[in-house]
């Protein structure tokens, strides 16, 4: 049975595709192709999408799911889709599946995530209403009329509720908590925290290879004056490296709130914010001020 060990289950817009794609390049983890199949969105059945639109579940069949993870070894197997976070169903069936799975959640701060989402949506023609605050407004009323996720901008920032409501099911040990800020300014260390805790194996006793995928040679150990000294032992070559280039050349702060823009909408958020802090034990207080801390420089 080829089923995941972990998941990084949300949040939208938190940089949860491009760590996909840097997890990837881990040579000690197996990584789904799509990177967000949502299969546990869907009960077991094909879910519709009228229209000829494309399904918010690209895959629902288990057989399908399973495919995706071949020849995995001993490499730990992940997939990566952010809706679960706010998706009780989905995570009670990953429960009733994989009671000792991982999970892996992203948090950015909500107000920004919202816009980075909304304007998203703006720029790819998605979105009518010319501003997030009346977004906010018409969220309810969509979600009634059976608008899809990526419109719930407000839902997907509730990390509080969600998370106390995951950890019903899930005790906090099988789930990390992941700051966006620290992806962007920290990227090394948030993501050795990642693969320690996913338990990524080390490549040289599966004997997975050194080299990046998509690379048809391991890169030569030069000497002092760039002749080559000799060919790279498994000792030199650091396996978080091509997962580090991803992030750090994908992943940025993302667009500036405009001004007014946090004092305007941070009412819908602000009592899940202090929950937040309640389930984890955790200060968050900046969101509830300025935003998260000035990003510095990427270690």
């Amino acid at each position: 049975m080829a089923l995941p060990d972990f998941v990084v289950v949300g949040a939208p817009d938190a940089g949860t595709r491009i760590l996909h794609t840097a997890l990837a390049r881990h040579p000690g983890l197996a990584m789904s192709e799509p990177a967000e199949p949502g299969f546990f969105l869907a009960p077991g059945e094909r879910p519709p999408h009228p229209g000829g639109a494309e399904p918010d579940v690209p895959v629902w069949c288990r057989a399908d799911y399973e495919a995706l993870f071949p020849n995995s070894g001993l490499r730990p197997r992940g997939e990566s889709t952010p809706y679960y976070l706010a998706d009780f169903p989905a995570q009670r069936r990953m429960h009733e599946l994989l009671p000792y799975l991982r999970m892996v959640v992203v948090l950015r701060d909500p107000v920004e995530r919202a816009y980075a989402n909304w304007l998203a949506q703006r720029s790819a023609g998605l979105e009518q209403l010319p501003t997030l605050a009346a977004a906010l407004e018409a969220e309810e009323a969509r979600r009634a009329a059976g608008w899809k996720r990526r419109w719930r901008y407000a839902e997907h920032g509730r990390y509080g509720s969600q998370l106390r409501r995951l950890h019903t099911l899930f005790p906090p040990g099988q789930v990390l908590l992941v700051r966006y800020r620290d992806l962007v300014a920290r990227p090394a260390v948030a993501l050795r925290d990642i693969c320690a805790f996913v338990r990524a194996a080390d490549p040289a006793s599966t004997g997975a290879s050194l080299a990046a995928p998509g690379c048809t040679f391991v890169p030569a150990v030069l000497g002092p004056d760039g002749v080559r000294a000799r060919e790279v032992r498994s000792e030199d070559a650091d396996p978080l490296a091509p997962a580090l280039a991803v992030l750090h050349r994908r992943l940025d702060p993302g667009p500036p709130l405009p001004p007014g823009l946090r004092e305007q909408v941070l009412d819908r958020f602000a009592d899940d914010i202090m929950l937040l802090a309640e389930v984890t034990r955790q200060s968050y207080d900046e969101w509830l001020d300025r935003g998260d801390l000035p990003l510095g420089t990427s270690s």
